[in-house]
């Protein structure tokens, strides 16, 4: 459970949520959430699941073995997640393009 923190951090940033907000929304205090992004604290089950249905995100995406990737290359991940396959496929082209 390595970074657990560091993922639920990089998880509300992509979404744009700050962590008085995540507080609101979970019912788990500001500094509670801090303690846990810092991995100071690790979340009861029960904070992980309000946590993750706050950020509109499957539990197994907070578990995902993603240690090799920085958070920014997590987070693009996580948009493209949201993309239809449509559009996944023109920004996979563009991309592509750039390499060229």
């Amino acid at each position: 459970m390595n970074n657990l923190g560091e993922r639920i951090r990089t998880i509300r940033l992509s979404k744009g949520i700050s962590t008085d907000q995540l507080a609101s929304l979970t019912g788990v205090s500001q500094a509670t959430i801090s303690r846990i992004e810092g991995d100071i604290r690790s979340p009861s089950i029960e904070t992980l699941l309000k946590i993750c249905d706050a950020l509109e995100v499957p539990i197994a995406d907070i578990f995902e073995e993603n240690d090799n990737l920085s958070p920014d290359m997590l987070s693009l991940i996580i948009t493209a997640k949201k993309l239809t396959p449509h559009q996944r496929k023109k920004i996979t082209e563009m991309i592509e393009s750039f390499l060229k």
